[in-house]
Formats: C-alpha cells, sequence, structure tokens
C-alpha cells in the first residue's frame, strides 16, 4: 500500500497562533477537527491529508473567512522550514534557494511538488499538487503557496525586489483585492489552468546576490537533509547508475567520492570497488556528467564560460576552461565559435 502523505504540522501551528491572537477559540477549533492539541503542536508533528481538511474546514467556518491560505502564506518565512529553511538562507542567490528547496521540498510538503526550471533569462517554478483534497483545501494550499513564494522572495531581496509573475491555477476568490498588496508582483487566477501555482522569475532577481551566502552551510544542510531523506543505496540499476543520478542533480556542487561516501553512510573505498565491479570509474562518470552540462550550458545563447563556471560550481573560469580543454580537446570559447558558425555549404 501507498504511505500516506502529511505536511509538517507546524505550518498549521503559525497560523493557528495568529488567529488566537486576533480572538479565535483555537481549542475549539481542533476540537472540531478531532485533533489532539498536544500532539498538533509537537515539533515532529505531521498532518494526514484528512486532518488538514477538517483543519481548514473549522478555521473557516469559526473565523467566517476565506482568505486562510493567504494568510497562512504572509506567515511563512525561511524559518518556518527547520533545518532546510537555515540552507535558504545560506545560498548565493534565489536561484541556488529553488534548486535546493525543489530537491528536498518532500520534506516540507508531500501534498503538492515543486519543480523548477531554469533558462539564462527567466526561471520557472511549478507547484502542483499529487494528493487529492477537497476543494477548500486546495484553493487553501494553493493561495498559501502562492503568498509564501513571494514573501520569502521579498525576505531574502528586500529593496531588489522587482516585478514577476504569479498564476493560481483557480477562480479568482472574493478577496482578490488582498493580493494588490504583493506588488511589484503580478498576480493572476486562472480558472481554466491546471491546479497549483506558477512563478515566473528574470535572471536579475534569480541572480542577485543574498546577504547570509554561505556555501559551508548549504554543503552542511545538504548531507543532512540527504540522511532525513533516507535515500536507498543503489539496488537493481548498479552504481554506475545511482552516481550519475547522484551527480546530475547535484546542481551548482562538485561532489567528490567522500560527498557521496558521507551521504550514503559508506566508505568512498566501498563505492569505488562496487564501481569497479561494473567496470567504471568515478572520475570517467563525473567527468562526462559535468562536461556533458558544460556542452549543454554553454550552447545557450547569451550564456558565458564564466556562467557556466559559476553554474556547475568551479572555484573559478580558468580551473574550469582547464577541466574542459583535458576532456574536449578545446577551450570553452572556441567550443561556443565553433557551434556558432555555421557548416559551409559545397560550391
Amino acid at each position: 500500500m501507498n504511505r500516506i502523505k502529511r505536511v509538517p504540522a507546524r505550518y498549521f501551528v503559525t497560523l493557528a497562533d495568529a488567529l488566537q491572537k486576533q480572538g479565535m477559540d483555537i481549542a475549539r477549533m481542533l476540537r472540531m477537527a478531532a485533533i489532539d492539541e498536544t500532539q498538533f503542536r509537537r515539533a515532529d508533528a505531521r498532518l494526514a491529508p484528512e486532518q488538514i481538511d477538517a483543519l481548514i474546514g473549522a478555521a473557516g467556518r469559526l473565523a467566517g473567512r476565506a482568505d486562510l491560505g493567504f494568510e497562512a502564506g504572509l506567515l511563512i518565512k525561511m524559518t518556518s522550514h527547520d533545518i532546510l529553511g537555515y540552507g535558504m538562507l545560506g545560498c548565493r542567490d534565489f536561484d541556488q534557494v529553488l534548486h535546493l528547496v525543489s530537491r528536498y521540498y518532500h520534506l516540507m510538503n508531500e501534498l503538492f511538488t515543486l519543480r523548477y526550471r531554469r533558462t539564462p533569462t527567466f526561471g520557472e517554478a511549478l507547484y502542483s499538487p499529487v494528493s487529492a483534497m477537497r476543494q477548500e483545501t486546495l484553493r487553501f494550499m494553493t493561495e498559501a503557496l502562492a503568498v509564501a513564494h513571494h514573501n520569502q522572495l521579498r525576505l531574502l531581496l528586500g529593496p531588489a525586489l522587482g516585478p514577476f509573475d504569479i498564476v493560481l491555477g483557480m477562480p479568482r476568490p472574493p478577496h482578490h483585492a488582498r493580493y494588490d498588496a504583493l506588488a511589484p508582483a503580478r498576480v493572476r487566477f486562472d480558472e481554466g489552468a491546471m491546479p497549483g501555482v506558477r512563478v515566473l522569475m528574470g535572471a536579475v532577481l534569480l541572480d542577485h546576490p543574498l546577504p547570509l551566502a554561505s556555501q559551508a552551510v548549504v554543503r552542511q544542510v545538504s548531507e543532512r537533509l540527504e540522511a532525513l531523506s533516507r535515500r536507498p543505496a543503489p539496488g537493481a540499476a548498479g552504481w554506475s547508475t545511482f552516481i550519475t543520478m547522484m551527480l546530475t542533480e547535484a546542481h551548482g556542487e562538485l561532489l567528490t567520492l567522500d560527498d557521496i561516501g558521507r551521504r550514503l553512510n559508506v566508505s568512498a573505498r566501498t563505492i569505488d570497488r562496487n564501481l569497479e565491479k561494473e567496470g567504471a570509474r568515478f572520475r570517467d562518470i563525473a567527468q562526462r556528467v559535468y562536461m556533458g552540462r558544460a556542452r549543454e550550458l554553454l550552447l545557450q545563447p547569451g550564456m558565458t564560460v564564466t556562467q557556466v563556471s559559476e553554474r556547475l560550481g568551479f572555484s573559478d573560469a580558468a580551473n574550469f576552461s582547464r577541466a574542459f580543454r583535458r576532456y574536449t580537446g578545446c577551450t570553452p570559447s572556441r567550443y561556443q565559435q565553433t557551434a556558432a558558425t555555421p557548416p559551409r555549404t559545397p560550391g
């Protein structure tokens, strides 16, 4: 049987505390939802879909409001996400934040997925539901995700926050005027779209340096998140396939054999021996993955060698250029020039 998907209760505790300050009887709300308050406030508490349905329904009836999802989104900050939130604070820019969060989003919300796609000029974040829920709950969660995305972008960028687009796949709610406060974000409701939230952000926002950036913090948090994720060791697919996947997922980070060993709780030598049984070497796999990604990035319009170097996690452009030349036989700049030159036609 499939495991029941859950969401950490801490997000709803924050909303409950805010509603209590506004005069709501939270004990009554939890009784209506058949949720024990002691369990609800446990640091490790997680709510199943039917509990979330009951909680949102009870809160809406007591408050007589339809904008509680909007309210919940305003309350969500980086520190709302436990250890993952501290990793977000250590990211160099919002592009890295979204790569990190999309990789571990299941630790934040198992009812939705987050997919992030980046090009040289813009990035797209797509929040999609993956579990059945009541319409009231779906709209609550959709609004909460949209507003929380905006709120965290605002908190991280401050005055540097510029225009970007948020599209909510739902009818326009009665309280739509509240979304005017999210300017400079351009918010649109699309009843005909698939349920969920689509956010489009330009490169200026995504690549703006963040004030508390620390790649050491990001690495340490990533290691702890890997342990929390309990990612299984390679099975029938083999170690080569597994290592390739790990390296491919490591956006902006050059993983070593020791890094992967720590994440799997095995020694680097153990990984080496298993790769040798398959006739493979870690160095060869890493070169193939990183240089393959480098060639893809170099062919993107407007991408510079320095940008490719940073995106792959090299310490500087010179190191990247030397590695690329050793692997391909030409410099990154020459590779770009050759690819941009149309073939000569005979005659």
